[in-house]
């Protein structure tokens, strides 16, 4: 009996130490399941978003789809930066006619613009000109917009059709939802612009980076890196300089993630050797063939992309890109709303975001026991540190560009693919941070998150539409007003080369016709002399006011030099790079047979209206006050009645052609 006693006194404290354990498992198995659902939630939440939105268009119905807006902007869309008029399209259209405005850019001894960038048009004119026979100068005008819009909306396509397949099927719907509502989209598709002609490539090259870097060092060059470093490399030399900061984050990736494949020893040095080997091969080619053309231009040796940065960034010849106006730091971020709404402010949430759900599944990961939980989550957390990659183009350019005192809007264009693909990365970021916030109040999440962000979107191109529609109404007069002016007397093909519409010697295009189009303070708002009839050309004049700077001269003539070469190399005193005023830019108001200008009512301004030696010819178009309109009813659409009701000022402004009573002799 003693002995019993004694044995049962030695089993108590055993038995309370099995309880204590299998209290202790109790509560390590509860630990583990409530890791794993955390988990489950995160994952089934992505699966549950992307069932709902699995179809993803084609990559020719997504051209199609696309290209309905971009063309819709080309033909409609006024253009929005007369640099693009007397930087772009004047030079062009010397090349073609040999006539134009010439801004101090183009003179031999700055030499900051390529006339091999303007010859990929020129080129592309010509070769339509050979099927279609052009007529008008607004035809050829037409036509490379409509072109431009189309090879846009391919890059767009391929864009959208690279996410779906290499990121993430949901995320593909939200970026082309995004990019067809985008007021920014709708006048830089189609622009003549080194920005918007970055863009396009800058599309390709980062469709090509979304592809996952691998160590098989074959697949990787071909699926991935030489297409994505030939398309970076010819945006910056045949494009725009600065467009490089969209490739740096890619070299980032190449040389930190090695990828899935089979282990290799010296990955990282072939990597750095594959991105010396083919950027430095790129970009000679590519720079190369532009000094070639360049040089021949200007007479003498010339990379006009390495002129561009040395002007801009390193103060050669006492100038700086400060002479041509500055910005606050936030202007981007104001011009992102205007362009792109709501899709702008899901952009900026995109890394926040990115950084919150990394730490959730950083947390969830380290309390996952299961070997698939383990698994699941190292492949969510693989996809999620290459995602951030693909974020990063957006933010280093708006970083960058906002630190800079010079800024214009059409800088930002380079990423507007990129800002919607933000926006799409926030939208879907934001179903699995909900599920795990749930999971760690204990509370059951619900699905629809995918519904909720096309609705979003839906909203955004709304508002996208709203602007559009305000470019086309409010700022579309300069085209229509110059389509008032006499049409000329000459008929027949243009003077563009052969045609096959036309074989006969073509007619010059001045032929006993020399008119004057002079503008003033509305000098800015010169669609380009593609919409001047054949045998006018503009010039300015001070007595209508406005004019200030250094305003851009004339080419001189092919016809007056002999040919364009000699035209293009002639070094004139005339041109400066200080933005100083030049009197030889500018004429008499008695030397002009016509004149255009805008008379805004609300303002006190010289204007032609009440004078007795001018007549108004054909029609005055509208043109909005913006100094003297309210905020909302500038920036997008309001029809006048509802404006007057929510008590949203408008003022309009008449852009008239006038025509000398009598004519000059």
């Amino acid at each position: 009996m003693a002995r019993q006693r004694h044995n049962a006194k030695h089993q108590k404290p055993s038995v309370k130490h099995e309880r204590v354990e299998r209290r202790e498992h109790k509560l390590e198995l509860k630990a583990r399941k409530h890791a794993e659902s955390e988990a489950s939630h995160v994952q089934r939440a992505e699966e549950l978003d992307t069932q709902h939105s699995e179809y993803v268009p084609s990559l020719s119905v997504l051209f199609r789809f696309l290209a309905l807006v971009r063309v819709s902007g080309a033909l409609l869309s006024p253009i929005q930066d007369c640099d693009e008029v007397y930087n772009y399209w004047e030079p062009l259209h010397f090349l073609q006619f040999g006539a134009g405005k010439q801004t101090w850019e183009y003179s031999p001894q700055y030499s900051l613009r390529s006339y091999a960038y303007l010859h990929i048009y020129d080129v592309l004119i010509r070769s339509m000109h050979l099927v279609i026979g052009f007529r008008t100068k607004t035809q050829v005008f037409y036509a490379l917009r409509v072109c431009l819009a189309l090879m846009s909306a391919l890059c767009e396509a391929v864009f959208v059709r690279s996410v779906a397949q290499h990121v993430d099927r949901r995320m593909a719907n939200y970026v082309w939802l995004g990019v067809f509502g985008m007021a920014g989209m709708f006048h830089a598709a189609h622009a003549v612009l080194p920005t918007s002609f970055a863009m396009c490539l800058c599309m390709l090259g980062s469709a090509a980076a979304m592809a996952p870097p691998v160590s098989d060092v074959k697949r990787h060059m071909r699926n991935r890196a030489v297409p994505a470093i030939g398309a970076f490399a010819l945006a910056v030399c045949a494009g725009w300089p600065y467009a490089g900061l969209v490739a740096v984050p890619f070299v980032l990736e190449e040389m930190l993630v090695k990828g899935s494949g089979a282990s290799t020893m010296n990955w990282r040095a072939q990597r750095l050797a594959m991105l010396v080997v083919v950027g430095v091969g790129a970009t000679v080619i590519a720079l190369g063939a532009m000094a070639v053309v360049d040089s021949w231009y200007y007479g003498r040796p010339v990379v006009a992309a390495w002129n561009q940065v040395a002007y801009n960034v390193l103060g050669q010849h006492n100038g700086s890109s400060t002479l041509y106006g500055t910005e606050p730091w936030y202007f981007y971020l104001k011009n992102g709303l205007l362009n792109a709404n709501i899709v702008m402010i899901l952009a900026l949430c995109a890394l926040p975001m990115w950084i919150l759900y990394y730490v959730a599944l950083k947390q969830t990961s380290r309390t996952t026991a299961s070997v698939a939980g383990e698994r699941a989550m190292r492949q969510l957390l693989d996809g999620h540190f290459l995602l951030l990659f693909r974020l990063l183009p957006f933010y280093l350019v708006l970083v960058v560009f906002s630190l800079q005192a010079h800024k214009e809007e059409r800088f930002l264009s380079i990423v507007y693919p990129h800002l919607s693909f933000c926006a799409s990365a926030a939208l879907s970021m934001a179903s699995p941070l909900r599920a795990w916030v749930c999971a760690q109040l204990g509370r059951r999440s619900r699905g629809g998150q995918s519904r909720a962000g096309f609705l979003v979107l839906a909203g955004a191109a709304c508002v996208g539409m709203l602007r559009m529609t305000a470019l086309v109404k409010y700022y579309g007069a300069p085209v229509r007003a110059f389509m008032e002016l006499p049409t000329s007397n000459i008929t027949g093909l243009l003077p563009l080369g052969p045609s096959i519409k036309g074989l006969r010697t073509e007619q010059p295009l001045h032929k006993d016709l020399d008119r004057v189009v002079c503008m003033g303070g509305a000098w800015y708002w010169f669609p380009s002399s593609y919409w001047l009839p054949r045998g006018y050309h503009l010039q300015f004049v001070r007595e209508l006011g406005g004019v200030d700077g250094h305003l851009p001269g004339d080419f001189v003539p092919a016809k007056a030099s002999g040919s364009v070469q000699k035209s293009t190399s002639v070094e004139r005193p005339d041109f400066n790079a200080r933005n100083e005023w030049e009197p030889s830019h500018a004429i008499e108001l008695s030397q002009c047979d016509y004149a255009v200008d805008i008379e805004y009512p609300m303002r006190e301004e010289p204007g032609l209206a009440r004078s007795s030696e001018w007549q108004q010819v054909g029609m005055c178009h509208s043109v909005l006050d913006p100094v003297n309109t309210s905020v909302l009813a500038r920036m997008v659409y309001v029809p006048h009645v509802l404006a007057w009701m929510a008590g949203q000022r408008q003022e309009w402004g008449q852009m008239c052609v006038y025509e000398r009573r009598n004519p000059i002799a």
